[in-house]
Order: C-alpha cells, then structure tokens, then sequence
C-alpha cells in the first residue's frame, strides 16, 4: 500500500508520521504539506512540498496512492481572518482531490480528519444522532467535506471515512489561528508553573484528546471495515477546566479566569457526548484524565 499523509508538517500530521514509522507495513509513505515535511530517519518515507490550492497540479501527487490521510486544513481562527484562502485549502483542494480519485482505474482510501465544528454550539447532549449545525466558516467547511465525501463514496472509486476530531492538545507555544488554543497553552504553563489567564470559566467543560491517540485514531481510520464514507465523531474526555487544573497546578492561584462569552460558547460549553459507533469501530478516547496528561506532558517537555 502507498499512503500520502497531507499536512505531514503540522502538528497532528508530526505525530502521525511518528506512529507511522514504529508501525510500518506500507510499501512507501509520502508526506506533504506546503514545505517539504521532515523525514524520520531510517524510515525510507518520501517529502515533497505541495500547495493544495493548486488543484490543477494534483495529478502528479495523487497518481499511484492506495490510501490517504487526509489532515492539511487552515484551522478555525485562520479561516475566519482569510475565508479565501481557507475555501481553497479547506473546499476546493479535497473536492479536486476526491474528483481526480473519481476518474482514477482503482480504488483509494479516505480519512478525512474532519472536527467538531461541525456541531457548533451543541445545547443537549452529542450522540451519534446528533446533526451539524455549524456556527463558524471551519466548521461549515468540514461539514461540506464530510457530505462530499458520502456521495464519492457512493460512485465506488473512494472507501471513505470522516473522523471529527475534538481539542487536541497540547499543540507548540506557538500562534496556531486557532481560538481553541488556550487548551494547548494551559499545559504549557503548568509544564512550568507559570501564571495564565484563561478565555473561559473554571465550570467551563470541554472535549479532550492527546495528540499521540488523535494519531492513533487516524491511523486505525486506515483499516477500520467502515467504507461507506460516513463520520464518525471521535471518543474523547469531557472534563471541566477546574478539574484539569487541579490535576496541572499544584498551585491553583496561578490560573486566573478572564471569559470571554463568545469563546466560553463555542468552546467551554460543550455537553457530555457519546460516540458508540466510533467505540464499536474501535476507535479509542485515552484511558483517563490521568493518562492524557502523562501523554501530553511526556511530548511538550525537553528530552
């Protein structure tokens, strides 16, 4: 199987290629995202640098794949301040991806790493038969994609799946666009007991996941015996923030909460969810509370 893993550079697309390497059982893996994507060493994969938006160019990356890992996005906050850009990399480059897949002589898997988004400001609780409703252009976007992926589904040439993706963290002290970000930058802090004002509330609740089993999840995307193009929403931990600071800080005093409504509606208010197709596919949460923080903190400290 030759598998191309889209957005390789970013940092769900890192710890992808990572769980990629200590697997193995591809015949060769290519990785892209606008600049060429490091290479693990010894891993004998292939980087090359591409822009989406240049649809009329996909020939010469698609020709040949089994399968692709579909992560390359511009993520919600960036989606807002550049809506045209973002409709290029986010809409019109898998929509020419899944057309080129269309018109090819064999079959190609799909994961498409779809989000959260796609359900908005959720006011009951999330369950496998709760429908989008979008309340940003990001989700708009993801859920477009999601519903195309059905129907180049249902033509036969694409096996697809759509996995919607929770917080991921703890993404690098870094600007990222994302709005979310204040969950990557809670561990960042507590890594140094460091002072933070935090968006959202201490009763604020939100929907976790480490970026090593976000990875994983991806990856079992691959071989699960789901082809019809569906989504499926990712098990994650719900938890409240003061319960997560309490597990960080042995000094609560350093979190101080400054909310912010909008940003406390779309991302500290999230209702307990259920993903029982998810859990059946065997798609997996991480263990416990416990668990992700020992992940997370195990990849954003020094060696």
């Amino acid at each position: 199987m030759t598998l191309l893993v889209t957005g390789a550079a970013g940092f769900v697309g890192r710890e992808v290629v990572h769980l990629l390497v200590q697997l193995g059982g591809f015949s060769a893996v290519w990785l892209t995202d606008r600049t060429a994507p490091p290479i693990p060493h010894g891993s004998g994969f292939e980087a090359m640098p591409f822009d989406l938006a240049a649809t009329g160019e996909l020939g010469s990356l698609l020709e040949g794949v089994d399968a692709i890992l579909h992560l390359a996005a511009i993520p919600g906050g960036g989606t807002e301040q550049n809506p045209a850009l973002a409709r290029c990399v986010n809409v019109d480059a898998p929509l020419a991806m899944l057309e080129h897949l269309d018109r090819a002589t064999h079959s190609c898997r799909f994961v498409y790493a779809s989000s959260i988004a796609v359900f908005g400001t959720p006011a009951a609780d999330v369950d496998d038969g709760t429908l989008p409703a979008p309340t940003t252009l990001y989700g708009a976007h993801k859920q477009m994609i999601e519903s195309a992926l059905v129907q180049f589904t249902r033509r036969g040439r694409v096996r697809g799946i759509s996995l919607r993706l929770p917080g991921i963290v703890a993404r690098p002290a870094a600007p990222s666009g994302l709005v979310s970000a204040f969950m990557s930058d809670l561990f960042h802090a507590a890594r140094d007991q460091r002072p933070i004002v935090l968006p959202i509330s201490v009763e604020a609740t939100i929907w976790l996941l480490s970026a090593r089993k976000a990875a994983w999840n991806l990856v079992h995307a691959l071989g699960c015996d789901i082809n019809d193009g569906r989504s499926l929403t990712c098990p994650a931990l719900r938890v409240s923030i003061g319960e997560l600071v309490g597990c960080l800080f042995s000094d609560r005093s350093l979190v101080h909460h400054a909310p912010d409504p909008h940003i406390e509606r779309l991302f500290g208010s999230l209702p307990p969810l259920a993903t029982p197709a998810a859990l059946s596919a065997g798609f997996r949460a991480d263990e416990s509370l416990d668990a992700l923080i020992a992940s997370v903190m195990a990849a954003i400290s020094p060696p």
